[in-house]
């Protein structure tokens, strides 16, 4: 029976101890907020932080919901978090991260909202630094930096 149990084991210790390899399309970095706005939320804030396409419809590919008590907050982002299965990470040749503070715990965008987003980067990128520093001040997304 030992003889068994022995690669068993063996397996499940060498499984915990080897790094996770991140998907080549993944996305990772750093979400942060704003020194000036740390007394303008809540810490139970819901926080988005998604990703969408750099050229084309404003639907986020994939979403990862957490608070505000988690920033800052190390985050990856990969096709296996995509909203749908046909549209993935690894199918845009540009995206942008957006992080965005809903006070409702909207995924819709308000008025109201904190938001910051990156520039237009590739899939795969890492180190991503993402600010949240910015109000939505209108539905129709106008923003005003704090």
């Amino acid at each position: 029976m030992m003889k068994y149990l022995l690669p068993l084991m063996l397996a499940v210790i060498m499984s915990l101890s080897l790094p996770a390899i991140a998907a080549p399309e993944a996305i990772s970095g750093t979400v942060m907020l704003s020194p000036e706005l740390a007394d303008k939320v809540e810490l139970t804030d819901t926080v988005f932080i998604l990703v969408r396409a750099a050229q084309g419809p404003r639907m986020p590919i994939a979403v990862y919901r957490k608070q505000v008590k988690d920033l800052p907050l190390k985050f990856v982002l990969d096709d296996s978090m995509s909203m749908q299965p046909q549209v993935k990470i690894s199918n845009f040749s540009k995206v942008k991260v957006a992080a965005r503070i809903s006070r409702s715990g909207s995924a819709v965008t308000r008025p109201g909202d904190y938001e910051g987003v990156s520039p237009a980067i590739k899939p795969g990128t890492s180190g991503v630094e993402i600010m949240i520093d910015t109000l939505i001040v209108s539905d129709s997304k106008t923003s005003q930096s704090i």
